[in-house]
């Protein structure tokens, strides 16, 4: 079997002559081979950020916690205590009792407001489990007996920035420069021979 493809006047052609590939790429006198060609391919399949994304459906049955005491501090001077309440999660600890807004990322509910009272530019809404900070989604912090949750709207920490990020630039920089170097390593090597 014979599968030709090589490259005239910038068109690339193959030749493979029984179980012997040859890949090169003519024009003048520079000829670049399979090793450079493999090499950027190499390259570009390190740098580049994969778009795939893996999701597993977890259909596994959690069970309801209770006595969960669920307070919700307004941060406008109201706060909601409630005590003996059931639930699994707290997303669902939350819904039972108010009417939230939340903003869902795949899998994972991030509450946006509670009864109405928006998170902003300068305010967000956190939550405690039994004191601890909880930096996962609502939905995904199972809760056990006896927990308590502590919804609290806060003065958010995040700041608009005021000027351009560098360190993407620098990175970037540095990317280049380093796949550069890579290729003229390359390049000198394969004209060594």
């Amino acid at each position: 079997m014979e599968v030709y493809l090589s490259i005239e006047k910038q068109q690339l052609y193959i030749h493979q002559v029984v179980g012997q590939v040859n890949l090169s790429y003519k024009r003048g006198p520079t000829v670049v081979r399979f090793e450079v060609i493999a090499g950027l391919i190499v390259a570009l399949l390190i740098v580049s950020p994969s778009s795939i994304q893996h999701s597993q459906v977890d259909t596994q049955f959690i069970p309801a916690s209770t006595g969960i005491d669920l307070i919700v501090d307004f941060g406008n001077g109201t706060v909601a205590y409630h005590s003996g309440l059931t639930a699994p999660d707290v997303y669902n600890l939350t819904i039972s009792l108010f009417e939230i807004d939340a903003v869902w990322a795949g899998d994972r509910a991030f509450i946006n407001a509670i009864d109405g009272v928006h998170q902003d530019e300068t305010h967000g809404w956190q939550y405690w489990v039994n004191g601890n900070y909880a930096s996962i989604a609502a939905n995904l912090y199972i809760l056990h007996d006896g927990d308590s949750v502590l919804w609290n709207r806060t003065i958010s920490g995040y700041q608009n920035p005021t000027e351009p990020d560098l360190t993407i630039i620098v990175g970037g920089t540095i990317l280049a420069f380093g796949g550069f170097v890579f290729l003229a390593l390359l390049y000198r090597r394969t004209f060594r021979r």
